[in-house]
């Protein structure tokens, strides 16, 4: 294994004498603490600061396999930029760099809901019978197909059970075999737990055996939906901080609309891995393809970044929070504390620089001799060998860097930290999307356009290439696409966004399509052959078997909103709902004044919608029976989910289907009844904007519903019958219920009357 010399004499300034002795401790002390990847805060000093002791077998470095690490201050004295770059390839040629990878897939039932290519606007869409998981299982065996006997390829599955399809075994041609076989064996089942098969995962890497052996660990999760079973109850996050170092990076697939998008993002970033958002088909190729040719082409990983500098001076990190960004802290010394900034990086790969532009604000009587920052750069090359590098330069020195790229840089940290703005961390550690994005962030993106340090250079690729993320003409500019049409925000926008997040900020090309994260990797030999190598594996693998032989004429996942239901959202008759007293009794039986149970406590019924239904379509959630589109919770309401993005396939009901309507309230959790073991949303519950699920501006307004209802006649018992719901002509949108259509027949069976 070829390392990084430690020799290097490193030049203090006199008035930080122990500065050497907390960064490089010394090295009688022992081999080195591991990296932290999320949180160095809980290591004690000695982990942040001892040098790490070199393994006799480690050799000197070759030039072509050093990485270089330098700091520029830039000359208007507010900020500096701290450059790592690997080198340009390995010092032997290879086809790619070893991987270890656990794929995690999701085989919910809706991962068998079909696929179909996306048309060109005026052309119609393509459906070839392909579910998702058809899919999914083609990019597996594209993976599989440029893997040889040096890499390792694991198996995981996930639904409502957790199932270890393969082990991590060498892709020897007799393994190869057997995994092809297990891929094309995968099948939709039913909930998604999401969680477990994460632990999985993990846990396939701890019981794998070999470590340290040279190959890239990597989780790969994909899932089509939002995890709905068995989820921690304290978070995700929270649960995974509080795990020893992660044995993988972990890296989550989003394919679809109905995604909490936030979480993998989260789970992404504690697992120092990458995010990627799949909004159809037509994504799913080049996406996975990108994401398999940057393991493949890694040069380090557990990268992490410290800063060290004199305690008068402030450095702050610019692209926006995550769930990994770490305070400073101050290294204990008796004189002029200096403070200490760790920055986690994750993998760095071959030929694609990592920049990390800073602001700094220092005194402005700070003398040249007082102005040092100190960087050191640890990282591992999947070996159980620390290396580190280290450099130092003055902030009165300023770089010699380009303008341009200068400029590039800037603009790059101040696109990622407004796009850091729109989906926030919430304080469980989970990234949560702005529900609707108010004029302001508008006025702010249009005066980050304006304004953005790129715009000087219009003709230099990477500062045009930010320019068309912002703002370039179709199918280019799609930030500004994204927030300024709330349709397209809510629907593709909170996904879609987070993605290109983490793109800029990690600096990976993650697909085809962006101008932006197109130029990373450009100068990457390596990166560039593992691509087209996937790429060609992917375009000439025989087609998937479609698992959907009846060709469905609606595209992506389960659309039941073009079956065109005229009921609304319902439950069937003898479905069991839970009184307050805790006692189950048939829905069709509740009468105004009964109380029920809720998330918040006993409420009373003030009305039931009683619809007649011939063949309705209907999904099965467990034991539940319920219409396509209403909002079901099966974690005690934290989590909200449509009924047809969980359910296997839809069924068919003839008879009465029921709705509630329980006393008005401001709290919407308190607008749930418990149904079959599952929570149920009532009418009325408050939520007509935003990103829940629940949200709908007829269902979700009490004052609507009232009215409407009292329209159609509402009996003394409070219960109501109806003929189904009424939509805007224009929009298509719910707007009312309809009264029931009264028809008399007689004996010979014609109609007489509507």
């Amino acid at each position: 294994m070829v390392g990084l010399s430690l020799n290097t004499t490193m030049i203090f300034p006199a008035d930080m004498p122990q500065v050497k002795k907390w960064l490089f401790g010394s090295p009688s002390k022992g081999s080195s603490p591991p990296v932290s990847r999320t949180d160095s805060i809980r290591s004690t000093f000695s982990a942040w600061t001892t040098t790490s002791t070199m393994h006799a077998d480690t050799e000197e470095p070759t030039s072509s396999d050093n990485v270089a690490l330098s700091i520029h201050p830039l000359p208007t004295n507010d900020g500096l930029i701290a450059k790592i770059t690997p080198p340009e390839a390995p010092s032997k040629p290879v086809d790619h760099v070893p991987c270890d990878i656990v794929l995690v897939i999701d085989v919910s039932g809706s991962m068998g809901c079909n696929a179909p290519v996306p048309a060109n606007p005026g052309e119609k869409t393509e459906n070839y019978g392909l579910s998702v998981l058809d899919l999914v299982k083609h990019a597996a065996r594209t993976i599989l197909e440029t893997m040889d006997e040096t890499d390792r390829l694991g198996i995981i599955t996930f639904a409502s059970k957790v199932k270890v399809v393969q082990k991590l075994m060498p892709m020897n041609k007799k393994n190869k075999t057997l995994a092809e076989k297990n891929i094309n064996g995968m099948r939709p089942i039913d909930a998604t737990n999401l969680w477990h098969g994460l632990l999985e995962g993990i846990k396939l890497f701890k019981e794998g055996g070999e470590v340290n052996t040279g190959r890239v660990p990597a989780i790969m999760v994909l899932t089509d939906g939002m995890p709905n079973h068995m989820c921690p109850v304290q978070g995700y996050v929270p649960k995974l901080r509080g795990m020893e170092q992660l044995p993988a990076s972990v890296h989550t697939f989003g394919f679809g609309y109905s995604l909490r998008s936030g979480l993998l993002k989260s789970i992404a970033e504690i697992g120092g891995g990458n995010y990627s958002f799949i909004p159809d088909a037509g994504m799913i190729g080049t996406v996975f393809v990108h994401a398999v040719a940057n393991l493949q082409a890694t040069y380090a990983i557990n990268a992490t970044l410290r800063l060290t500098y004199p305690a008068v001076i402030d450095l702050e990190e610019t692209t926006g929070d995550s769930v990994d960004k770490q305070e400073f802290i101050t290294l204990p010394d008796e004189k002029d504390e200096p403070k200490q900034l760790s920055i986690s990086l994750g993998n760095l790969q071959f030929g694609q620089s990592r920049d990390t532009y800073l602001q700094v604000k220092v005194p402005a009587d700070l003398v040249s001799e007082k102005s040092i920052v100190i960087a050191s750069l640890e990282y591992s090359r999947m070996t159980s060998s620390l290396y580190r590098k280290t450099t130092e330069q003055s902030l009165s020195s300023p770089t010699t860097l380009p303008e341009s790229e200068i400029a590039y840089h800037l603009s790059r940290s101040q696109i990622c930290s407004y796009l850091s703005s729109i989906i926030p961390l919430r304080e469980d550690g989970e990234h949560e999307a702005l529900s609707e994005i108010s004029p302001q962030k508008i006025e702010t993106l249009e005066t980050l356009i304006k304004d953005l340090p790129a715009q000087k250079f219009p003709n230099d690729p990477k500062n045009k290439s930010l320019i068309e993320d912002l703002s370039g003409d179709q199918p280019k500019g799609q930030i500004s696409l994204a927030l300024k049409n709330p349709e397209y925000y809510t629907k593709w926008g909170v996904h879609y966004l987070p993605s290109l997040l983490n793109a800029h900020t990690r600096q990976i090309c993650n697909t085809f399509k962006d101008p932006g994260p197109l130029q990373y990797g450009v100068d990457s030999p390596l990166f560039i052959a593992c691509r087209d190598r996937l790429d060609n594996a992917f375009d000439n693998l025989p087609a998937p078997t479609p698992s959907n032989h009846m060709v469905a004429t609606h595209r992506g996942r389960i659309k039941m909103s073009s079956y065109n239901t005229s009921s609304g959202v319902c439950f069937i008759a003898s479905t069991p709902v839970v009184l307050a007293s805790g006692r189950k009794v048939p829905i069709k039986t509740l009468r105004r004044g009964v109380t029920v149970q809720t998330p918040s406590g006993p409420r009373r019924v003030v009305a039931v919608l009683k619809t007649p239904v011939h063949r309705e379509i209907m999904c099965r959630v467990g034991d539940l029976v319920v219409t396509p589109w209403h909002p079901v919770s099966m974690d005690s309401g934290k989590s909200w989910v449509f009924p047809a993005n969980v359910a296997l396939r839809p069924v068919r009901y003839t008879g009465c289907i029921y709705s509630v309507l329980l006393q008005p309230g401001r709290d919407a959790s308190a607008h749930a009844v418990n149904v079959a073991g599952i929570w149920g949303v009532t009418l009325g519950h408050g939520l007509v904007t935003g990103l829940d699920v629940r949200a709908h501006q007829f269902f979700g307004d009490y004052g609507k519903v009232v009215r409407s209802l009292r329209r159609i006649g509402v009996r003394r018992n409070g219960v109501a019958t109806g003929g189904g719901v009424s939509r805007d002509s224009r929009t298509g949108l719910v707007r009312g219920f309809k009264p029931v259509r009264r028809v008399a027949v007689r004996k010979d069976g014609k109609v007489l009357s509507k």
